[in-house]
């Protein structure tokens, strides 16, 4: 078990903190397992699931990463970046209609979302457009949509 970062916050923000700074360096089992050590300690907690769905969504577990986000939203409902990413899931699982809303919803709640470097472009690695943020992605995606 991670020894914590060592800055005197709960055992519950250290797990948070250790999963979050083991999912930046690429050691995704090891954040796995840090924020399920987060959520078993305060499973009233956003922070735990959503680095958990960040991770599984990393992992390419759309699916279960999915239900995390569900779950983190039924905590916070206005937690933008949930949205936000999972519509990346969504997206990766060609649910495109769902990917879209979640965008919409994301953006709507904090419209400077789209100028945030890092996660977004991990984790749009399959996706065209990456490069250029989430509207660039939202506009893919609706075009792709209206296409099919």
């Amino acid at each position: 078990m991670a020894a914590g970062c060592g800055l005197g916050g709960s055992s519950y923000d250290d797990a948070v903190l250790d999963g979050a700074s083991n999912l930046n360096t690429g050691k995704l089992e090891k954040a796995f397992e840090d924020f399920n050590r987060a959520i078993k300690i305060d499973p009233q907690l956003a922070g735990g699931y959503l680095g958990r769905a960040n991770t599984l969504n990393m992992m390419g577990r759309y699916e279960k990463s999915i239900e995390d986000y569900n779950t983190v939203l039924e905590i916070d409902p206005k937690l933008a970046n949930a949205y936000i990413n999972r519509a990346i899931a969504y997206s990766h699982l060609g649910e495109y209609e769902k990917a879209i809303a979640d965008y919409e919803k994301g953006l709507e709640l904090d419209p400077k979302a789209d100028n945030k470097p890092g996660i977004f472009k991990r984790l749009f690695s399959n996706e065209p457009n990456t490069d250029k943020g989430i509207r660039k992605h939202l506009e893919y995606l609706r075009t792709k949509v209206k296409n099919s």
